[in-house]
């Protein structure tokens, strides 16, 4: 009887144990590339920094916010407002438009500011293709963006790309402009 209270303890510690983060990241993220809906992201494979959720709240940020060159209405950084931080693409394509460069380059001053501040690059699809391809292109347009950064002088160990395909939509519908709120690089501190 002992043995199997013992046996049933120690199978619980573990299941307990193999369910948890190493992580330590909060929200309903989980860790790096794992969802709320249980679906992982495919990317570069690079070990990601802090236990932060994606850097928010990071120490040394604020300064970046009041310093006057900056200006007051920064849209680089962890602070930066949602639609700051998305850029989009054109179907079937990973070539960054001048209205993106633009926000990339916020987004690399703060870096080049900040250089323990870590960002992931999330790429997205719309649903049509297959999902092997869809993941393929998420992939290169988060490589798209990386490069990006990299030409502006972020060091490459402050970024990584993830790539979610067509698995996180943003809007669902089958509309062109669901479609084209899909196609997307979410820059995530």
């Amino acid at each position: 009887m002992k043995r199997k209270h013992y046996l049933g303890t120690l199978l619980f510690t573990l299941l307990a144990a193999a369910c948890s983060s190493p992580y330590g990241l909060e929200g309903e993220e989980g860790a790096a590339g794992a969802g709320a809906d249980g679906m992982g992201g495919y990317g570069d494979g690079a070990t990601y920094g802090s236990n932060t959720s994606y850097g928010r709240g990071n120490a040394g940020t604020a300064d970046y916010y009041n310093d006057p060159q900056y200006g007051r209405n920064v849209t680089g950084g962890p602070q930066a407002a949602d639609k700051d931080r998305i850029i989009y693409f054109a179907y079937d394509s990973s070539t960054i438009d001048s209205r993106s460069e633009a926000v990339i380059r916020e987004h690399a001053a703060y870096l080049r500011a900040h250089p323990q501040a870590n960002v992931v690059l999330e790429g997205h699809t719309d649903e049509r293709g297959t999902r092997e391809y869809n993941i393929s292109l998420g992939e290169r347009r988060g490589y798209s963006v990386k490069e990006y950064f990299a030409a502006q002088g972020v060091a490459p160990q402050q970024m990584r790309v993830l790539s979610y395909g067509e698995e996180r939509p943003a809007a669902y519908g089958s509309s062109e402009e669901d479609y084209a709120k899909n196609r997307r690089v979410v820059i995530m501190y």
